[in-house]
């Protein structure tokens, strides 16, 4: 029979501690890049309204992209954890 080390409760919170702390890192320093693109932006919209628009959309298209793909990364990870089994066949 295999024994499986136990971790102390400390040891786990602090595992969790610092997980969800990146996580919360990676959260801001995406907010601070989006913050810092509008101002670009604005900026950009005092001089030439029509390519801070254009750039703007291109942003937009690149953020949901990027967006879309961490959704489909996370929905490929969950149904590997399920079997692959999706809700509505369960």
């Amino acid at each position: 029979m295999s024994e499986k080390r136990q971790t102390g409760p400390q040891a786990r919170r602090d595992f969790h501690e610092n997980r969800i702390g990146r996580e919360k890192n990676g959260v801001m320093r995406f907010w601070w890049a989006a913050w810092w693109a509008a101002a670009e932006l604005k900026h950009l919209s005092r001089r030439d309204a029509a390519k801070a628009h254009e750039q703007g959309l291109a942003l937009a298209e690149q953020l949901a992209a990027f967006a879309r793909g961490l959704n489909d990364q996370h929905h490929a990870h969950l149904m590997t954890q399920r079997g692959g089994r999706s809700r509505a066949s369960a």
